[in-house]
């Protein structure tokens, strides 16, 4: 699986592919996506210089997936079937 994302001022999507073997963009199928979600992201105060992404549980079966860099945050929640 191969994670994408989509930056735009308001709103980015975010995508898992199925073709793990990508060479950047190039290579790039979105008939082989297995998901793409729409997240509003999150202007923050503080500069966070390591891209960062936590999986924090909110309940018995769901998660949220964040993702951190510079001054912005996005973020979405999971659910296990």
């Amino acid at each position: 699986m191969v994670f994408f994302t989509i930056p735009g001022e308001n709103e980015w999507t975010l995508i898992i592919n199925k073709n793990w073997d990508q060479h950047m963009s190039d290579d790039y199928d979105p008939s082989l996506d297995v998901v793409r979600i729409k997240v509003n992201p999150e202007k923050l105060s503080e500069n966070q210089e390591a891209l960062t992404y936590a999986v924090n549980e909110t309940g018995n079966s769901t998660a949220e997936v964040t993702i951190v860099w510079e001054k912005l945050k996005v973020s979405f929640e999971v659910k296990s079937l």
